[in-house]
């Protein structure tokens, strides 16, 4: 039994049109990698995470039901799926668990275990965010040892889409017998890699599987190394004692560019846009759409691009980057109009503007950065903006709960379609609380037709009329789509034409592609 591994995360995806490459990726002499990072993950609970830097861990040590192969198309090579079968037009999902796997504890992984990881998302108790994904499971059968049915209350073609259970194959008996404290310590899945051991506010660890079932890592061991200085981090990246930084500040990855080192560096495009969001829960100030207009008009996008990214970024209209063709190009852009801004704020009862605070998360100096520059242009309209600063836990746990008026935030897709762009304003939706609380009716009933809709171009379309209601609503305030660069040694050896696709296979780079 042999399938080779891709990997997906969180943080990137792939849209049905455009392709990525797999090749292969060199360590000339190198037995350990150290992938150097800004923000620690936040806990390792793919059931509960919200942050990339998790997602990727877990990725790592845990495999997919069902994987993406380079053209966008949905696979059973490098998942724990042998074969899947739809039907009733998307109603019935049925899959067929490759036999002889087993988990990094001995363990071998069967249909109870995938069944059981479904019920984790579904839990409400676990209170899992990416619940609403999961909403449209009406029953999990267990036909036999290996085999799952999964029945649907109604047809839903997006469901592989975002209940394919990604990465994360999760083992049933050991979290039951340790919990999900006890999970989190130390986590256990199928994977290339052996969770070793995480020292909080240092590394994380990982090693070879030398007992997993399909492509073989070849490099023995990886850390994932903490830097919350920015400066620190660059510094080591300099002296080789970090081999990679991926998606570095743009000022900071064009200077490096600049100097003579012995260094690589590549750019691509993500599916992934940074906003402002805001909490529009009924007791906050902003739950008055005139001022979340307001907002939208006193800031200046091409200012902060200008502040932070340079040539490394796109205004952004709508949500969904324009290289897919669900993008809404004809959404309102909210281009800065102080004078527009300044009505709005009069016709909402604060003609002399009012004091709130913008949210960021100290690990991102570029969010910072613009939060000050959004704090700055707000006050030219008579609006008293705070800005927040918060360690990545604690910013999760706040925004969530409402307790943040503004954030500076970004959105990675994870999947071959922008789903999740516009899944997040579904009421029923389990990021719906965490971005602030939207509910608009024709939105609602878009997005469920959108669930049912077979014919692609029809469904790019009602992508492009949620877009269009949603940011009429100021639903968040979309600044820019990023384009993204990553620095490593020299030693690491990666095919040019990696970094001329629209998006990466994997968030960092494909680990046990090393040699």
């Amino acid at each position: 039994m042999f399938k080779s591994k891709y990997c997906l995360s969180i943080s990137v995806t792939l849209t049905l049109l455009l392709l990525f490459t797999l090749p292969a990726i060199t360590a000339a002499g190198q037995d350990e990698v150290t992938i150097g990072v800004q923000v620690e993950p936040s806990k390792l609970n793919p059931i509960t995470y919200q942050d990339t830097e998790t997602d990727f861990v877990l990725s790592a040590i845990c495999d997919p039901l069902i994987e993406v192969n380079e053209n966008g198309e949905y696979t059973t090579e490098g998942a724990v799926t042998e074969s899947y079968d739809v039907r009733e037009g998307g109603k019935i999902y049925v899959f067929k668990i490759e036999e002889g796997i087993n988990f990094q504890n001995g363990e071998a992984l069967t249909a109870e275990d995938v069944k059981f990881t479904y019920e984790s998302f579904l839990d409400k108790d676990l209170a899992s965010p990416h619940r609403g994904y999961y909403k449209s499971i009406d029953s999990l059968e267990l036909v036999d040892e290996y085999t799952l049915k999964v029945v649907l209350s109604e047809r839903d073609v997006t469901f592989l889409t975002s209940a394919r259970l990604r990465n994360h194959v999760l083992p049933k008996d050991y979290i039951e017998e340790v919990g999900w404290g006890g999970y989190e310590k130390e986590p256990v899945g199928s994977g290339p890699y052996e969770f070793v051991d995480h020292k909080p506010g240092q590394r994380i660890t990982l090693k070879e599987n030398e007992d997993y079932w399909g492509k073989k890592a070849n490099i023995e061991t990886v850390h994932f190394k903490f830097y919350p200085e920015l400066s620190s981090l660059i510094m080591a990246l300099q002296t080789h004692e970090v081999d990679y930084v991926p998606e570095m500040p743009a000022d900071k990855f064009m200077n490096l560019k600049k100097k003579d080192l012995d260094l690589s560096f590549g750019t691509y495009q993500k599916m992934e846009d940074h906003r402002i969001c805001f909490n529009k829960r009924d007791d906050s100030i902003f739950s008055d759409k005139r001022l979340r207009k307001a907002v939208a008009y006193a800031v200046n996008r091409h200012e902060l691009i200008v502040l932070t990214r340079g040539e490394m970024a796109t205004p952004a209209v709508g949500r969904v980057p324009a290289f897919h063709p669900a993008s809404a190009t004809d959404a309102e852009a909210y281009e800065q109009d102080l004078e527009k801004a300044k009505e709005l704020l009069e016709e909402a009862g604060y003609p002399d503007g009012f004091k709130t605070a913008i949210y960021a998360p100290s690990g991102y100096n570029e969010r910072v950065t613009e939060a000050q520059q959004i704090a700055r242009q707000l006050s030219q309209i008579g609006i008293d903006c705070e800005v927040k600063t918060l360690e990545w836990g604690t910013y999760l746990d706040v925004t969530a709960k409402g307790e943040a008026p503004m954030f500076r935030e970004r959105w990675s897709g994870s999947t071959p379609s922008p789903f999740s762009f516009i899944e997040i304003w579904d009421p029923e939706s389990g990021w719906n609380e965490v971005f602030g609380v939207y509910e608009n009716e024709e939105v609602t009933k878009l997005i469920n037709q959108i669930r049912e809709t077979v014919d692609q171009k029809e469904r790019w379309e009602l992508y492009r009329e949620v877009q269009r209601i949603a940011m009429d609503d100021v639903a968040s305030y979309p600044l820019y789509w990023p384009e993204v660069g990553d620095a490593y040694n020299a030693a690491l050896s990666i095919p040019d034409n990696l970094w001329n696709v629209f998006m990466r296979p994997i968030y960092y780079i494909n680990l046990w592609s090393f040699k």
